[in-house]
């Protein structure tokens, strides 16, 4: 029989691991760039941000190279080619971060950011509305959503 200290413990270190500061809906326009174990290439990938943090993120994207694999085989595979570490930029804010991807699916990426996002950048974020004015076009869409070699900067 555990004792409750133990208990205690296992809740703490449950708690510690689903990261309970709050999450906003932000549904805002969003880039993750993932590079390749080989090192020679990437991909960036484009979609929406559907939720955020001040430590990390939910993005979306149904142009996924993996998004039309089977849906019953476990995704793990894809970190046998992809680095967990990733870079995300949301225009919104004009803020680049770098951060460890923690999740994946056939269309979502949950992403822990290394640094916390300002928690007042998060919350304009949540409430700003979609609009017009607020449509993220990049400048050479051939360079998103699709695999390309790694060039040096």
């Amino acid at each position: 029989m555990h004792s409750k200290n133990e208990a205690l413990a296992d809740l703490a270190e449950d708690t510690y691991y689903r990261k309970s500061d709050v999450r906003y809906g932000a549904h805002c326009p969003g880039i993750v760039e993932l590079t390749f174990k080989d090192r020679k290439h990437h991909i960036a990938l484009t979609g929406v941000i559907v939720n955020l943090s001040v430590t990390g993120c939910l993005f979306s994207n149904d142009k996924m190279p993996w998004a039309n694999m089977n849906a019953r085989q476990p995704l793990d595979s894809i970190f046998d080619v992809i680095n967990e570490t990733c870079r995300i930029y949301i225009p919104w804010i004009n803020t680049h971060s770098i951060g460890k991807i923690r999740r994946i699916g056939s269309f979502i990426i949950g992403v822990e950011f290394d640094e916390a996002l300002q928690e007042n950048l998060v919350k304009s974020v949540a409430s700003l509305e979609s609009n017009k004015k607020r449509v993220f076009t990049p400048k050479t869409p051939s360079k998103y959503n699709r695999i390309l070699p790694l060039t040096r900067r």
